[in-house]
């Protein structure tokens, strides 16, 4: 089970990376005539590559626990083709300018703070998963 939490984790850095990216690629665009703003929504992607607890076969020992496991084939070398369909044009609640451009900054430095504080903590997570078994191993006795 403890291999399936070290799999869940590792995707949540990868996508938390690739939406770091989405989002660096619309700071960059900011001056682009008719360039559409961009997202890739953390939570839809994870819920695509985490199945529901209905279909494992495991038991929940706790209401913290995840519930699943990665979806086959989800850590293929198409991943990023993979997360390319979840990449969307932004909705736009304002009145775009009229060069067409729908970036706003202040939206995408917020949300820029915000994927770095979660990849940030999903790290910490991971960290102190990997140093709790390297505790187990190095202290285990014979």
């Amino acid at each position: 089970m403890f291999s399936e939490i070290y799999g869940i984790l590792g995707e949540s850095l990868n996508v938390l990376s690739d939406r770091q990216n989405v989002i660096a690629s619309n700071v960059a665009n900011a001056n682009t005539p008719g360039y559409k703003a961009k997202e890739l929504n953390f939570e839809q992607v994870m819920k695509s590559l985490v199945p529901s607890s209905d279909s494992m076969p495991m038991k929940a020992t706790s209401q913290k626990d995840l519930g699943g496991v990665l979806a086959s084939g989800s850590q293929t070398e198409g991943q990023s083709d993979y997360i390319k369909s979840f990449i969307h044009n932004q909705k736009d609640e304002t009145v775009p300018p009229l060069d067409g451009n729908t970036v706003d900054l202040s939206k995408e430095m917020s949300d820029m703070t915000s994927n770095a504080i979660r990849f940030e903590a999903v790290a910490g997570l991971l960290s102190k998963k990997f140093a709790t078994l390297n505790y187990a191993i190095t202290n285990a006795n014979p």
